[in-house]
């Protein structure tokens, strides 16, 4: 599946709108269990994911700043041969020093963002490894997110465009 991230981008500013009311819809007056909304959001997943090779994409390492625990940050700076100290001054800042994830990058793109490619793959933080959390349950408590990850991911859009569908989301107002 080709795409153009600035055109996923018009699309879904275009649908912001839209998408908020389906959300709405998901909440509301959908008749289906929310298991089974995961199902199908799991489903159109796996078909969406495989026409997308997120290396050719890597917009989410250009446009989303991850969030680090003090463990990633432990373990990333091992890996990269520096002290704690050493990879917070060169890579992060803080976020919140109160939540599980107290730091993020200082910079964008990513810069562990190497030729679309991440150099530290392995060592990732969550955040990273879990995006853009679509396998993840209930998903109709999670729809805000998803919203705004269509702005940036194109397995995001498509998937939301594929669940209004197979559920009969009525695009008119």
């Amino acid at each position: 599946m080709a795409f153009d991230l600035v055109q996923i981008r018009e699309r879904a500013e275009e649908k912001e709108d839209e998408n908020y009311r389906f959300r709405q819809f998901l909440k509301s007056r959908c008749n289906l269990e929310p298991d089974e909304i995961d199902r199908r959001v799991f489903a159109s997943t796996r078909r969406v994911w495989a026409g997308i090779d997120c290396t050719k994409c890597a917009n989410c390492c250009r446009e989303v700043q991850p969030t680090f625990s003090e463990k990633e940050v432990e373990r990333l700076a091992h890996r990269l041969e520096m002290t704690r100290e050493q990879f917070i001054e060169s890579y992060l800042e803080r976020s919140e020093p109160d939540c599980d994830n107290p730091w993020i990058t200082r910079t964008l793109p990513c810069p562990f963002l190497k030729d679309n490619l991440c150099s530290v793959y392995e060592d990732r933080p969550a955040d990273c490894s879990g995006y853009p959390y679509l396998y993840e349950p209930d998903f109709v408590c999670r729809t805000l997110g998803m919203i705004e990850r269509t702005l940036t991911c194109p397995i995001v859009y498509e998937v939301m465009e594929e669940l209004k569908k197979s559920l009969g989301f009525s695009r008119r107002r």
